[in-house]
């Protein structure tokens, strides 16, 4: 009989890459884990809104997601607007 108590584990966090679309002046949260992305005029309200739309997302796709997940939005530099300065 095995009575070693394991700890939780922790998940590893989704991740959500986070760029600015200047076109649009909008910014936009892709998360491919979840199959999750949105937009929003500025930062604080796109965090905001990834949250509220995050786990129904996820549920709606068969993915494990509750008050436990984490999520990690890294900043992604847009390529072309790097070589146009």
């Amino acid at each position: 009989m095995n009575n070693v108590i394991r700890p939780e584990f922790a998940r590893a966090p989704f991740i959500a890459e986070v760029t600015f679309d200047p076109e649009c002046s909008m910014w936009v949260a892709v998360c491919e884990e979840i199959h999750a992305i949105t937009e929003a005029p500025s930062y604080e309200a796109l965090i905001a809104r990834f949250w509220e739309i995050a786990p129904e997302i996820a549920e709606l796709n068969g993915i494990a997601f509750d008050e436990r997940s984490q999520i990690e939005f890294r900043h992604v530099e847009d390529a072309s607007l790097r070589m146009a300065m």
